[in-house]
């Protein structure tokens, strides 16, 4: 943590994200002992991002810290929907110590947060997507390129739809504006949840017709149960440095 996060800790005391405890000033992660306790962790660091029989995963692989259930669910509807903005400082934190560990896939060389509309973005005011991706490429050391891709229509709410009109509903909904900076690279696509896995599994399509080599999905948490769909991959231990 630098100097100018500390101060701003000093200015506004940090809050546990799931409870709202005061912290010390000098927490990096914001999370009490007693929510750390209660958190939901996944079982596996790398999961598909499809379970369909035959379907074609654009996403090599997906990156989830969390399943999408008790506090875990409840902090990112109030990060995404009540604006709780300044959450996502400690979810990208959490999303590079999963990436950190072993079985972590590490060699990217960009990353990206899943677009969002822009008069959505208006209405919210934040995507929520590319807080995470800004964050989670200073704590990784790798540019960020989420001006490089836009959705080009407003979809309807994929939490409202079932896993047929969700594929539907976002088919062509994105378009890479640079293909010539996505063009043999491998990239980090950041979301903040992963249910069906239908929008980054759209975002992925249109990343590698543009000629990306590898794209890997990160989120915060996952609604799917992906038992027995590890890629042989060491399971997750849920040790992060809690200070």
């Amino acid at each position: 943590m630098g100097p100018i996060e500390k101060l701003l800790n000093m200015i506004y005391p940090p809050k546990c994200v799931f409870c709202g405890e005061l912290l010390n000033i000098n927490s990096a992660v914001h999370i009490c002992g007693g929510c750390r306790e209660k958190l939901p962790f996944t079982d596996s660091n790398v999961f598909r991002t499809s379970q369909e029989s035959g379907a074609r995963c654009w996403c090599d692989g997906a990156v989830s810290v969390f399943r999408y259930d008790g506090i875990v669910k409840e902090a990112l509807k109030r990060y995404k929907f009540h604006d709780r903005p300044g959450y996502y400082k400690t979810f990208a934190r959490l999303m590079a110590g999963r990436l950190a560990e072993p079985g972590g896939v590490r060699s990217y060389d960009l990353v990206m947060g899943v677009p969002l509309h822009r008069k959505r973005e208006y209405e919210r005011g934040y995507n929520q997507a590319y807080l995470l991706s800004k964050a989670l490429s200073v704590e990784l050391g790798l540019p960020e390129g989420s001006k490089f891709m836009e959705r080009a229509r407003q979809t309807r709410a994929q939490s409202l739809l079932d896993r047929q009109d969700r594929q539907d509903n976002i088919r062509d909904a994105f378009i890479v504006k640079a293909p010539e900076k996505i063009k043999g690279r491998s990239v980090l696509l950041v979301d903040d949840i992963m249910t069906t896995g239908s929008t980054l599994e759209e975002c992925g399509r249109m990343l590698k017709l543009a000629g990306a080599v590898k794209v890997t999905a990160a989120v915060v948490a996952t609604g799917r149960d992906y038992h027995g769909e590890e890629r042989n991959y060491r399971a997750g231990t849920g040790n992060y440095s809690w200070r």
